[in-house]
């Protein structure tokens, strides 16, 4: 990605930030970075397009910090699980609050979807040599590590696109509570394995 195209996403990210994306115009941007609106153009059809590559952008990085968990070797299988599930949270992005609320207005649907399938894609294969080298381990009693990367996936997507947020502290806890247990049976592990990830989610 070039300079200018980075710079216009960096600056609208800002606005966005300090004004809201809906009270943000093209104007502003412009103002801010004191271009030619054909300039803006040439890289971006619209300011949904903005955002769109913001969030693009954003998972990329996610991924990048996803990959450098499996690399730390001292760790061990459940703080690399839980180090890599912490590396997927977009809030911790600068923006990622706005990204989330975006990403979930019914009219981004498909980009919503877009950005789902671009995480199974990366994060999948990930998450299954961990999965993997906990069987070797001894760990987890699942011969189907891949397989069953994707489905832990899916349930924490599901999960997180169920508007989480939004229910009262016990409605959460007994949510949270029922997708580690579920993680829990799908890779064979211990009960209790997961007890300490539920700080992510609470």
């Amino acid at each position: 990605m070039n300079n200018k195209k980075e710079q216009i996403l960096d600056v609208s990210l800002a606005l966005f930030l300090e004004k809201g994306y809906d009270n943000t115009s093209i104007s502003d941007i412009l103002s801010k970075l004191d271009i030619a609106r054909g300039t803006l153009y040439y890289h971006f059809e619209s300011k949904e397009a903005i955002m769109d590559m913001i969030i693009e952008r954003s998972v990329i990085q996610i991924v990048k910090d996803a990959q450098k968990v499996i690399l730390q070797k001292e760790l061990n299988i459940y703080e690399k699980m839980f180090s890599l599930f912490a590396s997927m949270s977009m809030k911790r992005l600068a923006g990622g609050e706005l990204m989330i609320d975006y990403l979930n207005q019914p009219q981004n649907a498909l980009f919503h979807e877009k950005s789902n399938r671009a995480f199974m894609k990366n994060i999948t294969p990930l998450l299954g040599e961990i999965i993997k080298e906990g069987f070797e381990e001894g760990l987890f009693d699942n011969i189907f590590p891949y397989e069953s990367a994707e489905t832990i996936l899916i349930m924490i997507m599901g999960f997180v696109d169920g508007q989480y947020e939004q229910l009262n502290k016990n409605d959460l806890e007994r949510r949270v509570d029922s997708l580690l247990y579920n993680m829990e049976r799908v890779l064979g592990a211990k009960e209790g394995s997961f007890a300490k990830f539920k700080t992510l989610a609470l």
